[in-house]
């Protein structure tokens, strides 16, 4: 990808985790928030990651769904909210971001109506927009659900990210299982979306 910030093979800046849908998410408690996002940040550390992002794995694009579990994270953990993002400064400078929205087409429908009309859009520009405030696509994409089916919430940020999939619903996911995918990241070669030949 032209002027795209990727990562050297094995090292990691972004972590996206696809994971529940946003029925689930609405049923998560500020409790459970607060557990599944210590959880994961606990499971990056140690690994240079900057950003770790969150999105749902499906779900109806309902904004007032989004605006109820946006409010119950930011009532858990803080955090400011830009649109569909919450976006959290966790330790050593992690910034953690969880996109409630639920629909890829969407954002980036999303990201194209941010950018200003009088300006060239090309890819870096619509890259950075839609991974924003995240300064590079993921580098590691954990998708908790079956390796049979791509998300619906996952259209650009799949492009070049090293795919994970663990058949693992979203309130069971721990430190193991996040370490896990980074382990199984570190070992691969990473073609940035080419094959072998």
């Amino acid at each position: 990808m032209p002027n795209a910030k990727r990562s050297q093979t094995g090292e990691l800046s972004h972590v996206l985790v696809c994971a529940g849908s946003l029925a689930e998410w609405l049923a998560t408690t500020p409790d459970q928030w607060k557990v599944q996002i210590d959880a994961l940040v606990r499971a990056v550390s140690g690994e240079n990651v900057r950003y770790l992002t969150i999105c749902p794995y499906g779900g109806e694009n309902d904004s007032n769904v989004k605006a109820v579990i946006s409010n119950t994270i930011i009532s858990s953990q803080g955090g400011l909210l830009t649109g569909d993002r919450v976006s959290i400064i966790a330790a050593d400078g992690l910034l953690v971001v969880i996109d409630t929205c639920p629909d890829g087409q969407q954002r980036f429908v999303n990201a194209v109506a941010q950018l200003s009309s009088n300006q060239i859009i090309d890819e870096a520009k619509l890259a950075a927009t839609i991974v924003s405030p995240a300064s590079g696509e993921p580098d590691l994409t954990l998708i908790l659900g079956p390796p049979t089916k791509i998300p619906q919430s996952l259209v650009w940020e799949l492009a070049y990210s090293e795919i994970v999939f663990l058949d693992v619903p979203w309130l069971h996911c721990d430190v193991e299982h996040i370490r896990m995918a980074i382990n199984d990241f570190q070992r691969r070669d990473r073609r940035f979306g080419g094959i072998d030949s």
